[in-house]
């Protein structure tokens, strides 16, 4: 209500009050004297120029004291506006009274109780402010909630897009890494093919990558075609087991994630034709896939369960206020477990 767009409550406000403050204290005390429609007339018209009057008092305060930090010193100019204000609508009640409403009449100016009228006025600003501040400051609480939420989205997009573009020339080097060792052993033939392979993967992943999250079985189309990059380069030391539930296709998760797997899994353990390395990748219970390989970790691997990878991964799984991975490992084998996303009809 920070634009006067309160017709409802400018129009149904001063009669509800009217109706409450003459329940509440029997304003209709002049037993027949005064005519009832005058009386009638009197109240309403005077319980309406109160409520403009503090409703104009309102909107300069909150023009200058806006928001909910300036609370304390709105709700304080307010309460000491009270006083003058109270004057100015006792002093209009008065003159109303005195020359409209006891007019033709055997009342006085010494039955007009000042004090009363006094009291009924605080009583009057007193709902009023309270009816304006309240609505205004839960509108206000609401926006800074609305504005927190927002700026926590747009931080969880910006971070996720962060790790997006971590991947991205991540994945691009290790590729040409892999190129430029065939090229130097004269394997033009399969080079060309990794060329190809390489193009196509990585259009598909500038793709995917703009995405939060995206369906099991495209990410496992990728997967097979990123293995065969590395199948070119390891040959018969690295073979890849996919065994998925059809019924788990269309669930989600982040994209790459496999991929980051199977790269965590080829980078800390020793691949060769003499110690084949094997990757699985299959589905389990209560909608999770799993990943693992045997265990054959190089000599030089001194960060076992602080992979880059898998931290890229757990940290997309923690933006987006996802179930967490499950790790594991024992003297044979390693084990990831990713919890997959039911998609949203």
């Amino acid at each position: 209500m920070d634009s006067p767009d309160d017709r409802k409550l400018l129009l149904l406000g001063p009669l509800a009050l009217w109706t409450i403050s003459t329940i509440f204290f029997n304003l209709n005390m002049f037993n027949g004297v005064v005519p009832s429609f005058k009386f009638l007339i009197f109240g309403l018209l005077s319980v309406y120029f109160t409520w403009i009057l503090v409703r104009f008092l309102v909107f300069r305060v909150r023009r200058r004291f806006q928001g909910i930090p300036n609370t304390r010193k709105r709700i304080l100019t307010l309460i000491a506006l009270m006083f003058p204000g109270t004057v100015v609508a006792v002093g209009c009640r008065v003159i109303a009274l005195k020359y409209w409403v006891y007019k033709n009449t055997s009342l006085t100016d010494a039955d007009i109780d000042v004090l009363f009228m006094t009291g009924l006025s605080f009583f009057n600003f007193t709902i009023i402010y309270s009816l304006y501040e309240s609505h205004y400051f839960f509108q206000q609480w609401n926006i800074v909630n609305r504005q927190k939420e927002e700026l926590a989205r747009a931080n969880l997009e910006m971070q996720l897009d962060s790790l997006k573009n971590q991947v991205k020339p991540h994945f691009l080097f290790n590729s040409l890494n892999a190129l430029q060792a065939l090229v130097k052993t004269q394997q033009t033939q399969t080079a060309m093919k990794f060329i190809t392979d390489l193009s196509q993967v990585y259009r598909y992943l500038l793709q995917s990558n703009e995405q939060t999250l995206i369906s099991l079985q495209k990410e496992l189309d990728f997967m097979h075609a990123y293995f065969s990059l590395l199948k070119t380069r390891f040959s018969k030391g690295l073979y890849l087991e996919v065994k998925v539930n059809p019924q788990w296709q269309n669930y989600q998760l982040p994209p790459m994630t496999l991929q980051l797997l199977v790269e965590n899994a080829v980078k800390h353990n020793k691949v060769s034709s003499q110690n084949p390395l094997t990757i699985r990748i299959e589905s389990v219970e209560d909608a999770y896939i799993q990943v693992s390989n045997n265990l054959q970790r190089k000599n030089n691997d001194s960060l076992p369960t602080t992979k880059k990878g898998l931290v890229s991964i757990s940290a997309k799984y923690e933006l987006l206020q996802l179930s967490p991975i499950d790790l594991y490992e024992d003297s044979e084998n390693y084990v990831v477990r990713i919890p997959l996303i039911k998609p949203q009809e």
